[in-house]
């Protein structure tokens, strides 16, 4: 039970910061691939928003979910 309230905080945290700050992870993770981009796509922040959102939910489900199956 302690694993997955961790885990979904973890998950939880991840998500939002996926949220807020999409310029960020893409100059972690996509800058160096590309000489010409200097910032990401519209549909790239999108996206990534989007991804954001699903891990912040994923996140509150696992948190909740040993509590309903008890």
């Amino acid at each position: 039970m302690l694993w997955c309230i961790c885990g979904g905080i973890i998950f939880f945290a991840l998500g939002i910061f996926i949220f807020l700050k999409p310029d960020l992870i893409w100059k972690i993770t996509e800058e160096w691939k590309s000489y010409s981009a200097d910032e990401p796509s519209e549909l790239y922040i999108k996206s990534t928003k989007f991804g954001g959102a699903l891990f912040t939910v994923f996140g509150i489900i696992i948190a909740i979910l040993p509590f309903v199956l008890e």
